[in-house]
């Protein structure tokens, strides 16, 4: 009766075992990454603290005034390429409109004309994304770094260069080095935000929209 007694017990404790496993391992399962290869994604978003605005000096000659425009304005339009690697096409505009003051000397004294200098600048690039939803297990969250080349084509009205002002036109290469996140408040919507370098943006936020997704949020 004692052996008896004892067996049952040994296989009511194998039982609750392989129910906890069973749980343990159906809740695995349930845990997918929200990254999708052959997704597309479109991003919009608005970035802040613009290198092209801060870093504008002025030579001899000339003193910095205030400066009015928009932030810039940057798209990503991007698509599931392998396993955690998305690539994008990235486009952003920036404008702004750069006031200063140079300094004449007449046959009256000193006096001082007020210039101003409309910046226009468009990039387009490629960029690469990790997506690290394998790694960081967050509901809702799909966080990614991405690294990339950004080809930059500026233009100033009225650049201040020597003792006078003139249009230039500028051709730059500029590196794309970020990280960040999108959370998902629907299958198909999420709110995006990115942190690191980029030329117009050091910071920036927006909205996403997903296209093709197979897996449902949980």
């Amino acid at each position: 009766m004692r052996t008896y007694c004892t067996l049952i017990l040994i296989l009511c404790a194998c039982s609750l075992q392989a129910q906890q496993q069973d749980t343990t391992t159906r809740g695995i399962a349930k845990w997918h990454p929200l990254y999708e290869r052959h997704t597309i994604t479109a991003t919009t978003c608005v970035g802040f603290f613009d290198a092209y605005r801060y870093n504008y000096s002025v030579p001899s000659g000339f003193t910095k005034n205030n400066t009015s425009g928009f932030a810039p304005i940057l798209l990503k339009l991007e698509y599931g390429f392998w396993k955690n690697v998305s690539v994008a096409a990235t486009f952003s505009y920036d404008a702004f409109i750069y006031n200063f003051n140079q300094v004449y000397i007449g046959n009256n004294g000193p006096f001082t004309r007020y210039k101003t200098d409309a910046f226009r600048a468009a990039s387009g690039g490629i960029t690469a994304f990790y997506h690290l939803g394998k790694l960081i297990h967050v509901p809702n969250l799909d966080p990614f770094i991405g690294a990339g080349l950004c080809l930059n084509n500026v233009r100033y009205s009225a650049y201040p260069s020597g003792d006078s002002v003139s249009i230039k036109l500028d051709h730059t290469v500029t590196p794309y080095l970020k990280v960040g996140a999108r959370y998902y408040l629907s299958d198909q919507f999420s709110v995006f935000g990115d942190l690191g370098y980029d030329k117009p943006s050091i910071f920036s936020v927006g909205f996403s929209c997903r296209f093709f997704a197979k897996k449902p949020l949980k």
